[in-house]
């Protein structure tokens, strides 16, 4: 039976004690801004201005991790441990003897102790900061404690929550070090990808769930992912992927991705390479800004900006996900110009604003992911988004309205576009670019 222990100890004790504290690899680095350590400051200078008889403060449970080494590896509390050796620092030139070698960690602690540097700060009295301390010799339990409490400073997101889970399934330590040193790459961008993998799962007509709205808490968010990918894929090792292939005389071309949106997944690296292509594809599709082929001037100059299009553009970013899923990225410009009239058309019909339910009532009348998904080919969805015939222009003098109508105009160069005709000149227009930039991707 693994030995849990729950003790109550000041700062200092727990320092004092013989025994290494450390960072492992695979954790998030430090990533604690002056904000949030003056929130941290506040509390502290409001306990000690009490003028009662006060108890010491108490800054939380703190989950370590006893490894073989007999060092006492921190699962969670690291953010607050961190910063407050920082202070320590600061204030008496002493620290815990907390070691980090995560970049993105060392520069932050750097940042932070530079920005409080010429600070008194007399209020910061290790033994008179209590914590509980949880200690214990697994790290699954050390990780469902971590899952439980996320305590004090920034939460976790469910993708820090999903990292821990995953990682700590890779029983080889170099492994695992490998793979959390990519992901720590990658971490730009993962909370976004995780979402929109969530909502094309999710949006199954056979197997429908509910997905959360762009005003559900990080709470709700964290929870739906932790459900679909800790709580509800398989166990085993295996690391499998999914993909379109064609197959010519005795020989095969993987099309699409290695993995596919939404095969079957299992935990440790199957998740997490699953997770790395799709970031990988992210990438590739929506960081332009350095590119100069006309899919990337596309992305940059109109999608990135147009003013009322959020829940457009979201929805827009999730079929191209999809059709990419399924049918690699040599059709994207055409794809993604036909996508484009068959999604931003709402902008010139509906209300003055777009709003997320008329998004989903979109999606739920056109079945457009289930059109991409169980398409033979890239020709059948080109085909539909192509007749798909858009409602009535209806601009009624608003100004966003007319500002998007005017920014088509000029990107597409229309010559001299009515609400009548608009469409059809675009129509034509995206034959004619597809003609054109037909080489590029």
């Amino acid at each position: 039976m693994n030995e849990i222990i729950v003790e109550s100890l000041t700062l200092k004790e727990l320092f004092d004690k013989q025994q290494t504290l450390a960072i492992p690899e695979y954790q998030r680095p430090y990533v604690w801004t002056p904000k949030e350590i003056n929130k941290l400051l506040a509390q502290l200078k409001q306990h000690q201005e009490r003028t009662d008889e006060k108890p010491l403060f108490y800054l939380g449970s703190i989950v370590l991790f006893k490894n073989q080494k007999n060092d006492l590896e921190i699962i969670d509390g690291q953010q607050r441990l961190t910063t407050l050796q920082i202070l320590s620092l600061i204030k008496s030139k002493s620290d815990f003897g907390i070691k980090y070698s995560h970049p993105i960690s060392l520069k932050n602690i750097k940042s932070n102790h530079n920005h409080f540097s010429n600070i008194n700060f007399e209020n910061i009295e290790l033994d008179k900061i209590n914590v509980t301390i949880v200690v214990v010799e697994s790290e699954d339990l050390a990780y469902s404690f971590f899952e439980t409490l996320n305590t004090g400073g920034k939460r976790l997101s469910g993708t820090d929550i999903l990292k821990a889970h995953h990682l700590r399934s890779i029983t080889k330590i170099a492994e695992r070090n490998k793979y959390a040193s990519n992901w720590e790459e990658k971490q730009k961008n993962l909370e976004a990808v995780n979402k929109l993998l969530v909502k094309a799962r999710r949006i199954d007509y056979l197997k429908p769930k509910n997905i959360p709205d762009k005003f559900a808490s990080v709470e709700n968010w964290k929870n739906v992912l932790t459900e679909d990918f800790a709580e509800n894929i398989g166990k085993e090792k295996l690391d499998i992927g999914y993909s379109l292939v064609e197959i010519e005389e005795n020989t095969h071309r993987i099309v699409s991705e290695k993995y596919s949106i939404r095969q079957p997944l299992n935990e440790g690296k199957n998740y997490i390479n699953y997770l790395m292509s799709f970031s990988n594809a992210y990438n590739a599709i929506f960081e332009t800004k350095n590119r100069e082929d006309f899919y990337s001037k596309f992305n940059n100059e109109m999608i990135d900006h147009i003013d009322g299009t959020v829940d457009l553009r979201s929805f827009y970013q999730l079929c191209l996900l999809c059709f990419v899923d399924m049918f690699g990225r040599n059709n994207l410009l055409e794809f993604s110009l036909w996508l484009f009239r068959h999604i931003f058309s709402l902008r010139l019909n509906e209300q003055s604003r777009i709003y997320e339910p008329t998004v989903r009532n979109h999606i739920d009348n056109t079945k457009i992911i289930e059109r991409i998904f169980h398409a033979y080919n890239y020709h059948e969805i080109i085909s539909y988004l192509k007749e798909y015939e858009t409602a009535e222009i209806k601009i009624n003098r608003s100004q966003v309205k007319q500002r998007f109508f005017n920014k088509c105009r000029d990107f597409f160069s229309l010559d001299n576009p009515s609400e009548v005709n608009f469409d059809e000149k675009l129509k034509v227009k995206i034959e004619e670019i597809v003609r054109m930039h037909k080489d590029e991707i």
